[in-house]
């Protein structure tokens, strides 16, 4: 398993992006494996948490689970956190 530091700055985007409207999403790349893909998203002043994986864009993808957060530090927070335990339950 490839290691993510998930909490490192610059990997997710600050609060302030999600409050803006932003969404964001990135993968891990495994070669010749699954590719772990994620996305985080404003929904309803909550922070909307999605993974799949597989090679395709969200768009053209079975998502896998989600997850909704608060829309506040704590929750951005507890999203990485859900993210980081998705990814390693996912990726063998």
């Amino acid at each position: 398993m490839k290691e993510v530091h998930w909490h490192q700055q610059g990997v997710i985007p600050e609060l302030l992006y999600f409050q803006n409207g932003g969404s964001f999403s990135g993968s891990v790349n495994h070669s010749g494996d699954r590719e772990f893909r994620f996305k985080l998203s404003p929904s309803d002043e909550k922070i909307r948490a999605e993974v799949w994986y597989g090679p395709f864009c969200y768009e053209k993808s079975t998502i896998e689970d989600h997850s909704d957060f608060p829309m506040e530090e704590q929750g951005r927070e507890k999203a990485i956190n859900w993210l980081q335990e998705k990814y390693q339950e996912m990726i063998p």
